[in-house]
């Protein structure tokens, strides 16, 4: 590696982010003088001004602002594999592990895992945030920031990127149980006409669901939008509305009036998977909550193949 101290990485940082060498210094510790000796170092080794006065103020060089957009990521995982303990004690850690998941995801798996973390970790705490756009458009930088993904396969792939499958769930074409504009199959003529309630397909492009029906060659009308799972079902009720919907979700969800349409053609099962960054491999905190995490949602695994009581046909 290059002779360089690593200390001066962190200096870097903050002359990066400050553009000021009095404030930089005070955010790591230094004097004015330390801190602008630290930079001619630095300038020597990059072979670059790094910071340039225009219009008396500092301004970064091209090379600086290719280094500021990388080094917070750096700094982080760096500090991540510093940070590497041998072991883990659940009992006596006291430490927040952030989970990106879909709504479903939450109110499937989100239980049980709230029970067993509090029962196994009582001073561990969760924070489960929303799905968004970055997850599809900046995979590795979604997972630097939080701690597990879970989103499914379907969804995307990438071979790099440690991951173990949770569950496995059914889509099923649900309606209102009083829609008498269609029966209980649907042809394909039928599909392509209903109007659909469809979740986040603008927001991630073409979903695992759209995916599904296209490849049967079904294309869907979409009357209303939103941006979850868990309303979709009672946004149905009194309406003609279709919904692709995750079986699992219908369960927890038996007071809803819905019935189950067959479609021409069944389609393929869901995965649920999560999804972490490299660097966490050396955590064996993280380690711990992944197994649990999996060990719940195995439990689960009461692979969906008839159609749920709550799900009344006429």
């Amino acid at each position: 590696m290059p002779s360089l101290d690593l200390n001066l990485i962190v200096v870097l940082h903050a002359l990066l982010e400050e553009r000021n060498v009095t404030r930089a210094g005070e955010r790591v510790g230094l004097s004015q003088p330390g801190t602008s000796t630290a930079l001619a170092r630095l300038r020597r080794h990059f072979n670059d001004p790094l910071l340039e006065r225009v219009n008396g103020q500092y301004v970064l060089t091209p090379l600086a602002q290719a280094l500021h957009d990388q080094l917070g990521h750096t700094l982080d995982d760096l500090q991540r594999l510093l940070a590497a303990q041998p072991r883990f004690d659940p009992s006596m850690a006291e430490r927040r592990f952030v989970i990106q998941c879909s709504d479903a995801v939450l109110e499937v798996l989100g239980p049980r895992l709230l029970a067993s973390v509090a029962q196994a970790a009582p001073g561990v705490s969760l924070d489960f945030r929303a799905m968004n756009e970055a997850v599809v458009s900046d995979l590795p930088g979604t997972l630097r920031e939080i701690d597990v993904l879970i989103a499914p396969r379907e969804l995307f792939s990438p071979p790099e990127v440690p991951n173990v499958e949770l569950y496995q769930d059914r889509w099923v074409c649900v309606t209102w149980r009083g829609n008498d504009s269609v029966g209980d199959r649907l042809t394909r003529e039928e599909a392509a006409r209903a109007r659909w309630v469809m979740p986040f397909k603008h927001q991630f492009g073409a979903s695992p669901s759209d995916a599904a029906m296209s490849a049967l060659g079904i294309g869907r009308h979409c009357a209303v939008r939103v941006e979850n799972f868990t309303a979709v079902g009672r946004l149905v009720v009194g309406t003609d509305l279709l919904v692709l919907y995750h079986e699992r979700l219908v369960e927890q969800h038996r007071d809803h009036d819905l019935r189950e349409l067959t479609l021409p053609s069944p389609l393929p099962p869901l995965s649920e998977v999560a999804w972490w960054h490299p660097v966490r491999q050396l955590d064996p905190g993280h380690s711990w909550f992944v197994d649990l995490l999996t060990q719940q949602a195995h439990a689960l695994q009461r692979t969906p193949t008839e159609p749920h009581p709550s799900l009344r046909t006429e």
